[in-house]
């Protein structure tokens, strides 16, 4: 998510401003005394009657530092400018706009955060509230003015042909389908954002025979894929639920490049467990290239209702046991209401930052394992289902990603320069332990079993030059700079010592890397792709642990993703789609296998809700 915008958020509404980043002068922040004493002489002598005003005001986000403007005139804010933010499209953004909506139109900061987007929110607050100070104002005065909720101009219908609930990529890929077979379709999400974790993740997905393959020259096909899928998860996924994955990802790349209009980078990835290359990449190398153009797509179908802030409580049935309806709650102001209906998908996620549930299924992923999940991802659809008697399947299967922020958790992107077959694992000893693009179940077992729990990542500018990442990802690379989570040097000798590596060990690794790379072979761990080699600096050594990733656990669903009771029955009306749904990936997932499945079956499921609903 790196680069940058400039958008303008007036009262009523939002629009793009063109340009680059203003620069006002003379406005260093001022103290909260500073700010009381200038607001008390500005009211005494009425320095700003009747004029318009600016400054500048800073927050640290969750990809790093933006900056926004607010234009006050009489001491009311008109106007506020994000200048400069990286935050993650369809999240940071929408949650910056429907709060300065609020902060406008209440002439307060005392606001709502948006969940899903927690962290922009509070860092919002801070840049208005600083640029409040810096024009003289008290931010916080405004802090404790009468309260201002946002509202939502969407109305809740009271019935639809089909609800699909969680407005992720199965979610979208759902309503859309089901819309476009002539249905009226409710998608409801319980967070003020869309997108979930496909919004967060890579976006990576696992495409054989697609067209970068064949300009490339590259044999691949669906068999291949589903040998893949299976031996990768220890041959425990349903060999029928892989194949329907396998055979539709071609349709369900082209669906989200034609219906969708996402874009490609002319690239492809090769993730672990994979034996070829053949995963596409988003342009912007994030899931949020899907989510934000799949939301606009929702949005321009009149048959589809997009509304966030709205969390299902209970699925309602009828005395035969059909599906009839949706229980729904605003988590933000409590109100409640039901949706009825003719079918239900559930596309809610999985269960990831519900340690409770967790541990319940698998007491080792308990709280000192972090997350890389959405705050979503709690489980819901899973426990909603098992109510009205649904069967759940692989639940005591929790994969972690391997290289994640060891302080919060999160997905470390920048690493991804590992599965584009260019750097190293070691440990604290300097040494390799483990073959760097292997499953992910593997690669974390063998973190774990490092001193401290830790690996590090070795790359150096040439990496970094050749795969864009650090650039792409400056939001990421800046922030986990600044807190020692990855260093760069121009030796090896100064990465080892900052993260405290035994840097003589290190310098014989790297020695005997590049001759591996020289000799194509790696006798060590047998290295499975490309080799390239490790020579001239700056280097740079990224710490990294596993976090919790992927639930492969869930409901039991049938090729048509019709959920099934513990008595092996079709709940009628009631389908599944994505990582809420069980047995497709045995007991480890594959990278990039995930954004296939959710589309394929996000579709399947929407189509086959609709055809129900007839």
């Amino acid at each position: 998510m790196s680069g940058c915008s400039r958008r303008q958020f007036i009262a009523g509404g939002a629009i793009a401003a063109l340009g680059g980043t203003l620069a006002l002068a003379g406005c260093a922040p001022m103290s909260h005394e500073e700010a009381q004493e200038k607001r008390k002489a500005d009211a005494a002598g009425g320095a700003s009657a009747g004029t318009a005003t600016t400054a500048i005001g800073e927050g640290m986000g969750k990809h790093g530092t933006f900056t926004v403007e607010v234009s006050a005139n009489d001491g009311a804010i008109d106007r506020i400018t994000v200048l400069d933010s990286r935050e993650t499209p369809g999240m940071g953004d929408v949650a910056m706009e429907k709060m300065t909506k609020s902060i406008i139109d209440g002439q307060t900061l005392n606001v709502d955060t948006v969940s899903g987007a927690t962290l922009t929110s509070m860092a919002f607050l801070t840049a208005v509230g600083s640029a409040l100070d810096a024009l003289g104002q008290d931010s916080e005065e405004w802090k404790n003015r009468d309260y201002q909720a946002w509202e939502s101009d969407v109305k809740l219908p009271e019935e639809a042909d089909v609800v699909v609930v969680g407005a992720g990529g199965a979610g979208f890929a759902a309503a859309i389908t089901a819309a476009n077979e002539g249905k009226s379709v409710v998608l409801m999400d319980k967070m003020g954002v869309y997108g979930g974790d496909t919004c967060l993740s890579g976006g990576e997905m696992a495409v054989p025979g697609n067209w970068i393959q064949v300009t490339q020259g590259v044999e691949d096909s669906p068999e291949n894929l589903i040998s893949d899928m299976l031996v990768g998860g220890d041959n425990k996924g349903d060999p029928e639920l892989v194949a329907i994955i396998a055979n539709g990802a071609l349709d369900s790349a082209n669906w989200l490049t034609y219906e969708g209009g996402i874009s490609w980078k002319h690239d492809l990835m090769q993730f672990g467990g994979h034996n070829i290359k053949r995963s596409i990449i988003p342009i912007t190398h994030s899931g949020s290239e899907m989510t934000t153009k799949l939301a606009d797509r929702a949005k321009a179908i009149d048959s589809i209702t997009l509304i966030d802030n709205t969390q299902a409580t209970e699925l309602v049935t009828d005395s035969t046991g059909k599906v009839v309806g949706v229980k729904v709650k605003n988590p933000v102001t409590g109100e409640e209401a039901e949706v009825k209906c003719k079918a239900v998908v559930l596309a809610t996620g999985g269960f990831g930052s519900n340690v409770d549930m967790r541990v319940k299924y698998n007491p080792e992923m308990d709280d000192k394992i972090l997350s890389t999940d959405s705050v979503a991802a709690q489980g819901d659809g899973i426990v909603m289902a098992e109510k009205i008697g649904a069967d759940t399947i692989d639940m005591e299967y929790i994969q972690t990603y391997p290289v994640c922020d060891p302080e919060t958790g999160a997905l470390l992107y920048v690493g991804d320069v590992r599965l584009e077959n260019y750097g190293i694992l070691v440990n604290k000893e300097g040494d390799r332990f483990v073959q760097e693009l292997d499953r992910r179940d593997v690669i974390s077992n063998g973190i774990k079993a490092q001193t401290d729990g830790v690996a590090y990542l070795l790359f150096n500018q040439a990496a970094a030059d050749a795969t864009g990442l650090v650039e792409q990802h400056a939001d990421e690379y800046e922030n986990s700079e600044s807190r020692g989570v990855i260093v760069k040097a121009d030796t090896l000798d100064e990465v080892a010592q900052a993260q405290g590596v035994d840097a003589e060990e290190l310098k014989k690794t790297v020695d005997a890397w590049n001759q591996y790379c020289a000799d194509g072979k790696d006798p060590d761990f047998g290295y499975s792709a490309e080799m390239n080699t490790i020579e001239e600096g700056p280097y740079y050594l990224m710490a990294c642990k596993p976090a919790v990733h992927y639930t492969m656990g869930g409901l039991h669903i049938t090729p048509k993703a019709e959920v099934l009771t513990v008595d092996a029955q079709v709940i009628p009306g009631l389908y599944a789609a994505g990582e809420v749904a069980g047995h497709k990936m045995g007991t480890n997932r594959l990278g990039s296998c995930s954004m296939t499945d959710i589309y394929t079956f996000g579709r399947i499921a929407g189509k086959n809700a609709a055809s129900y609903a007839k």
